[in-house]
């Protein structure tokens, strides 16, 4: 009898079942394109901006908010991956002009992924920590005419465009 009220306990402790990752493009799918294009101009501004914390037009969060929590109904989504789905979007989507920003900078982008993927897999499936961020900042200026504050804030937030999708898809796919 023990065993089966330990066995019942295990089930109701385990979720259900994770998130389908396969479902997690459903929120910027259901975007309208004036919110996608606030967020590329809101993107274009962050990088162009040194010295500032990157913000966003509270409309694109929650706009990105209402899709999340639509597909979250449509998929069954748990809190944690409705969470997940929303941070993974607002980079998913801001990465084109990231990608674009940097090539305008002189940086590669496929490059700069190639450095990223070479962090082992627990360090790119959670928030990289400001140490990991700048090392892969110091390695990715070789050119000492290149080493310079603004292009170090601008790699940086190319870092954590590429580190939030990873670990937000990650952490949805765990949800």
């Amino acid at each position: 009898m023990r065993i089966l009220a330990t066995a019942a306990l295990l089930v109701l402790a385990a979720p259900a079942h994770a998130a389908d990752l396969a479902t997690i493009d459903c929120v910027a799918g259901k975007l309208n394109p004036v919110v996608t294009a606030k967020l590329h101009a809101d993107v274009s501004r962050n990088m162009a901006e040194s010295g500032k914390r990157p913000s966003y037009d509270p409309a694109v969060g929650g706009s990105i908010a209402s899709a999340a929590a639509a597909c979250g109904l449509e998929h069954n989504w748990s809190e944690a991956a409705i969470k997940a789905a929303r941070i993974y979007t607002l980079a998913k989507l801001g990465m084109p002009v990231a990608q674009r920003v940097i090539g305008e900078r002189g940086f590669d982008a496929a490059a700069l992924e190639d450095q990223f993927q070479t962090l082992p897999e627990e360090a790119r499936n959670r928030p990289l920590t400001p140490a990991e961020n700048q090392e892969l900042v110091k390695g990715s200026v070789t050119e000492e005419a290149k080493q310079t504050r603004e292009n170090a804030e601008l790699l940086a937030e190319y870092f954590a465009f590429l580190s939030t999708i990873q670990y937000a898809s990650f952490a949805f796919s765990q949800a």
